[in-house]
């Protein structure tokens, strides 16, 4: 298991607010839900920069299609 560091932070009211409430309605502490959201932000920056570079892969190969589509021409007649 992952050895565990005490971390100071400040945050907005209405985000303690919302912590404390999420805190209560699963019934984990506060530094749980805390570690479970950074979890979920982890993930969902990976999710983003994988999408953006699938983006960029695809546009690379419509371009590389489309030069190349004069030559498939010139074999299919």
């Amino acid at each position: 298991m992952a050895q565990k560091v005490k971390l100071t932070v400040s945050v907005d009211q209405d985000l303690v607010e919302t912590l404390d409430e999420m805190s209560r309605r699963t019934k984990k502490p506060r530094s749980r839900v805390v570690q479970e959201a950074l979890r979920l932000w982890r993930r969902k920056q990976l999710h983003d920069k994988l999408a953006e570079g699938y983006r960029a892969m695809a546009e690379e190969d419509r371009e590389t299609a489309e030069r190349h589509l004069p030559a498939f021409r010139e074999i299919l007649k």
